[in-house]
C-alpha cells in the first residue's frame, strides 16, 4: 500500500462518518473486513482520478479529467470507503443540487476490490447519510445495479445524454418535483 494512503487517525478531518463490515470471498473462504466511510484526503485524489480516468476517459487526457473533476468538487464532497488496513477501496462524489436533492457521481471501486460488495456498501452508506433526501445519478452501466437501491430511470422525455441514463431514488412527491424543475446536467 502507498504510505500516504495509510489510515492516520490523528488527522482531525479523518473522523469516520460511518463504519461497517464487508464480507469478502477470498480463495473459497469468507473473510470480514471493517470498512470506514469518510471524506477523501487531498493526497488520495490523484489515485482516485487515475481510477476514474480509466473508467471514463471520454477522449480526455488525465489532466483534462482531473480539471473536470476539480470543478465538480467545488459543488460537492468526494467520499471514500477505506478498509481496516487503510487501503482506499471505493470512492464517489456527493453533490448537493437543491435542498433535499443530491447527485451521486464518479462512483469507482478499486480494481482489486471489484465484485466483493464494496461498491454496494459505499452507495448504501452514502444514501443513509441523507435518508429523507432524493438522489440522482447518470448510469453508464444500465439500470439493474442501481434499481437494487431503489433508483428508477426517469421517463424518456427527461433523458438527454445517450451515454448515461438519468435515474432517481425518491418518494413519489419528490420525483414529481424533480421532473417539474430543470434536471441537473450530466455530472
Amino acid at each position: 500500500m502507498h504510505p500516504r494512503l495509510r489510515l492516520s487517525l490523528n488527522k482531525k478531518w479523518n473522523r469516520p462518518l460511518h463504519t461497517g463490515a464487508v464480507f469478502l470471498y477470498d480463495r473459497g473462504k469468507v473473510r470480514m473486513i471493517q470498512m470506514m466511510l469518510r471524506e477523501a484526503w487531498p493526497e488520495e485524489r490523484p489515485l482516485l482520478y487515475e481510477w476514474g480516468h480509466r473508467e471514463w476517459p471520454k477522449n480526455r487526457t488525465l489532466a483534462q479529467y482531473i480539471e473536470d473533476n476539480q470543478k465538480e468538487e467545488a459543488y460537492g464532497t468526494r467520499f471514500v470507503l477505506v478498509a481496516d488496513d487503510g487501503e482506499v477501496a471505493a470512492s464517489l462524489m456527493l453533490l448537493k443540487h437543491r435542498p433535499h436533492l443530491y447527485g451521486l457521481g464518479s462512483i469507482v471501486v478499486a480494481p482489486a476490490a471489484r465484485g466483493r460488495g464494496v461498491g454496494t456498501q459505499l452507495l448504501t452508506e452514502c444514501l443513509q447519510m441523507h435518508k429523507e433526501a432524493a438522489f440522482m445519478l447518470y448510469s453508464e452501466i444500465g439500470t439493474p445495479y442501481y434499481e437494487r437501491f431503489g433508483f428508477t430511470a426517469l421517463p424518456d422525455e427527461y433523458q438527454r445524454y445517450p451515454q448515461g441514463i438519468c435515474m432517481v431514488k425518491a418518494h413519489l412527491q419528490q420525483r414529481e418535483q424533480i421532473m417539474q424543475e430543470p434536471i441537473p446536467d450530466y455530472f
